[in-house]
């Protein structure tokens, strides 16, 4: 194991609650299960399940509409030299 990081989250008190009962009866600590879902995020490059949203505010709305549209979305480089180049034009 490599050298260890400390990560500070903040959560409401009734989430930290349930989630430490959840995570005893898996016979996990809060730390080693935060560590499951970093490691499950790095092996598959994704976050492990569907993140979904029901009612987006105005903001997301309106980027969800654009990226539907094919609006400001950010181009598509077939190398790092091209994309290089584009920053500097």
């Amino acid at each position: 194991m490599g050298t260890m990081a400390t990560i500070n989250i903040r959560t409401d008190l009734e989430t930290k609650k349930e989630a430490e009962q959840l995570f005893e009866e898996f016979g996990l600590t809060m730390t080693s299960a935060i560590n499951v879902f970093l490691k499950q995020v790095i092996r598959e490059k994704r976050i492990p399940f569907e993140i979904g949203y029901e009612n987006p505010n105005e903001l997301t709305a309106n980027v969800l509409k654009e990226a539907e549209e094919g609006k400001n979305l950010s181009p598509v480089y077939e190398s790092i030299e091209e994309m290089i180049d584009s920053l500097h034009a």
